[in-house]
């Protein structure tokens, strides 16, 4: 088959949870599948932004629309740009569009929709006028409804399919992404973080800066737990998302959070082994990797009990109600001082449930077949 993927959602600057989504689902389509050629669609001013050279093999080939991002967006959304299949040197058989975009297909080629979370539908409160216009103009409805399957990330994220849209359940196909880690010991991590200057003991946030992660739930947390542990600081590592204005006005107030910003993979590796844990009391998650790559480096994980969170980490975890800040100091107190708590957690990680990529792109790919 020649199957078409978008991806831009493969940032040039830093990428995101979907542009790692995306990444790595490709990486492990290209070592799982021999059979099917893949075009990758990508637009914007340069191709070599689009196309990491670890996405190179004999059935991939990438196909570029060089023009401004925001104009082919416009031009999409007025129906004015030509079919994206239409750019394709051959016919495709199939069209996967793997996070919620703008499109516009001939009407009778088969499309695979991946839809990772609605929190704009579910939490419209946490987002800016900005962001909310945009999920507007891409008219989700419409591409639910063009879809011949749905890949929900999670059974949290098809419940929230069926209950915002009028679709077939047999049409929505749970598939959890894989987790990508790798294994780290503390000579490589310390050289790693060497140059990030991070105190002995801190608890780590992964995640982008927005209101919807609860990120000033942890500050107010975190504010009491420092002034009885003041040697132990709060690690805060993310992308700049929207309405965060306040937050980073609040963090610079506070001498013990450091803010990284954007991280690479290795070296976020490095941060989960050497931290004293997670804490991510997230309103709403569609699937949630930071939970599940800090439990695989042994360390603990605050988080909420809300949306897809207690699906994916099940017993893993320890749960908070994420409007009650007191929760999050009261387990961190304890984990401080229950030695039991921490080696507990410690063992039970070894045998945890992780979704690893060689297993999941297998079903992505038997979704293709059934859907053509």
């Amino acid at each position: 088959m020649n199957i078409g993927i978008d991806i831009r959602a493969l940032s040039p600057v830093k990428r995101s949870g979907v542009g790692n989504y995306v990444f790595h689902a490709i990486e492990h389509l290209i070592s799982n599948d021999q059979n099917n050629q893949y075009y990758l669609f990508s637009s914007g001013w340069r191709a070599s932004d689009y196309l990491p050279v670890e996405l190179s093999a004999d059935n991939i080939h990438h196909v570029h629309y060089k023009t401004s991002n925001k104009l082919f967006n416009l031009r999409l959304l007025l129906n004015i740009a030509p079919k994206i299949d239409k750019l394709f040197p051959v016919k495709l058989d199939l069209f996967w569009l793997p996070n919620i975009n703008f499109l516009n297909l001939s009407k009778n080629l088969p499309m695979i929709l991946t839809v990772h979370d609605l929190s704009f539908l579910h939490s419209k409160h946490f987002y800016s006028l900005k962001r909310k216009w945009w999920h507007t103009l891409i008219n989700v409805r419409r591409l639910v409804d063009r879809a011949n399957k749905i890949i929900a990330v999670s059974d949290n994220t098809k419940r929230d399919i069926m209950r915002f849209f009028t679709v077939a359940e047999d049409k929505v196909k749970v598939i959890y992404p894989g987790a990508s880690v790798k294994q780290m010991d503390k000579v490589k991590a310390d050289k790693l973080l060497a140059k990030h200057n991070l105190p002995a003991k801190f608890y780590l946030f992964l995640g982008t800066l927005e209101p919807r992660k609860n990120i000033a739930a942890i500050i107010k947390a975190f504010d009491k737990y420092h002034q009885e542990y003041p040697d132990t600081y709060l690690v805060l590592v993310g992308n700049k998302g929207w309405v965060y204005q306040k937050l980073l006005r609040s963090i610079k107030k506070r001498t013990y959070i450091k803010y990284l910003g954007f991280i690479p993979s290795p070296i976020k590796d490095a941060l989960y082994f050497s931290s004293q844990g997670l804490i991510w009391p997230s309103f709403y998650e569609g699937f949630g990797f930071p939970p599940l790559e800090a439990t695989f480096h042994g360390r603990p994980v605050i988080t909420s009990y809300k949306t897809s969170l207690p699906e994916i980490m099940r017993s893993q975890a320890l749960y908070v109600d994420p409007y009650n800040s007191a929760e999050i100091y009261q387990l961190l107190k304890s984990l401080r001082e229950d030695k039991d708590l921490l080696a507990n957690i410690k063992n039970s990680s070894q045998g945890f449930f992780m979704p690893v990529w060689s297993k999941q792109v297998k079903k992505i790919i038997k979704l293709f077949e059934e859907c053509v």
